[in-house]
């Protein structure tokens, strides 16, 4: 059995009540997502780092009602590639999965950066690319003017 699929059945067990999609045709990039609740972020990275992946990347989107954080883990080996979601509250903290990945850390700090999203136990939140002093969040929605603010069910129905 392929590892993609190992990990896809231990998910299954630990989040039985998760939604997976799976993308047969490929143009999403992933083989398939899972949505997992922001108290199973470290569990799943937990489980994807004994199964030996790694985290590629990981970015956030922005939607009226809600922030999805989005994690892709990969592994050498081909058609590896899957995403974990995590709807994140405006007022809620993520959990830092960078204990768990070193690389996260600078994910991390990138999201919080553009998104101002906190991540409870991460020891650094410094900005990256901005200044220190900026109260702003540019890749928020509500920064500038934007017209395209979407609830997050309008856009995935």
């Amino acid at each position: 059995m392929k590892a993609v699929d190992e990990i896809r059945d231990v998910l299954r067990e630990k989040f039985p009540q998760a939604p997976f999609q799976t993308d047969e045709t490929g143009r999403a990039g992933t083989q398939w997502s899972v949505m997992v609740p922001i108290s199973g972020t470290r569990e799943a990275a937990r489980a994807f780092d004994a199964a030996g992946f790694f985290l590629e990347t990981m970015t956030c989107l922005d939607f009226m009602d809600t922030f999805e954080l989005v994690y892709h883990f990969n592994r050498y080996e081909p058609a590896s590639r899957v995403s974990v979601r995590v709807l994140c509250g405006h007022d809620q903290k993520a959990e830092s999965i960078s204990d768990i990945f070193r690389g996260a850390g600078w994910l991390e700090r990138e999201v919080h950066e553009f998104y101002g999203i906190d991540f409870a136990g991460s020891s650094d939140m410094r900005p990256l690319l901005l200044p220190e002093d900026a109260d702003y969040y540019p890749l928020r929605k509500t920064f500038g003017k934007i017209g395209a603010y979407h609830k997050r069910e309008k856009i995935y129905d």
